[in-house]
């Protein structure tokens, strides 16, 4: 990947800004107000994914259980994630619940029904799977990674998202992500790309700091920018990064110390922002 300093991307992204932009009216407040949901989003996809991690460790080491698993499954139950282990009869046989992200709370080795909401997710999951192999959908792989789904339930259906995993040392997989948004019977009703192809954050980032682009149509810092970040930056020994985006003009800044957000539109202020 060719590397260019902060300060040369940020001059060409700001050039390239002053022709090209497109004008959002967002006050403010509005610009927050969007900033604080996609945090909560980011940090809720990172509990469940930290947590898929921490299980498929634990029940990769029990061959017991390992010789007849089928699938797992991931969900949001009261003010925890639980993991579920689910075996070729389609019953559970082993299950983790996380409050916090790094220690489970809940460990029972258990063979049992799912339950109707299990049973639920589980098939909403495979038949939005399914649909995206079926129509063929633009999505991209590449060697060393893959894509990781993560099922979100809200009011008017299911929100799938795709982030890149990778057992690559030394870098953060940013980039080549999705979103499918779904009815409540699964079936996709819109889909969108946040990035236009894999970015990886490495420890050569000069500088120790990194900022990229995004889509003209992605105007915000992702939910996904955040999980991924969370999951991997004590791979390069980061604490924040930057995206900027051509169609506010505006860079977004996320520090993991304070686990937020900064918003500024003026590219000498950045510096101050990104730190190692």
């Amino acid at each position: 990947m060719r590397k260019i300093t902060i300060l040369t991307a940020i001059l060409l992204i700001s050039c390239f800004s002053v022709v090209h932009s497109q004008t959002y009216n967002y006050t403010e407040t509005e610009l927050e107000q969007k900033c604080d949901s996609i945090l909560q989003e980011g940090n809720l996809l990172y509990r469940y994914e930290k947590a898929a991690w921490i299980f498929s460790d634990m029940y990769m080491n029990k061959p017991e259980i390992m010789g007849n698993a089928a699938t797992y499954l991931t969900y949001e139950k009261g003010d925890s994630i639980k993991c579920i282990l689910i075996d070729k009869e389609k019953k559970c046989n082993f299950e983790v619940s996380f409050v916090e992200t790094s220690t489970p709370c809940l460990v029972r080795h258990i063979y049992r029904d799912l339950s109707n909401y299990e049973n639920n997710l589980l098939e909403t999951r495979t038949k939005i799977l399914r649909n995206l192999v079926d129509n063929k959908y633009d999505l991209v792989t590449y060697d060393g990674y893959s894509l990781n789904w993560i099922l979100l339930p809200f009011e008017e259906g299911y929100k799938f998202y795709a982030i890149n995993g990778t057992q690559k040392a030394g870098e953060v997989p940013i980039g080549n992500d999705y979103l499918f948004i779904t009815n409540k019977e699964g079936e996709i009703q819109s889909w969108k790309k946040f990035h236009s192809r894999l970015i990886p954050i490495d420890k050569g980032e000069p500088g120790g700091k990194h900022i990229h682009s995004h889509l003209r149509q992605e105007p915000f810092i992702s939910a996904t920018d955040i999980c991924t970040f969370k999951l991997y930056q004590n791979q390069v020994g980061l604490t924040s990064f930057g995206v900027y985006s051509p169609s506010l003009d505006t860079f977004f800044v996320y520090q993991l110390e304070t686990n937020s957000i900064t918003i500024s539109k003026d590219p000498n202020d950045l510096q101050k922002h990104i730190q190692q």
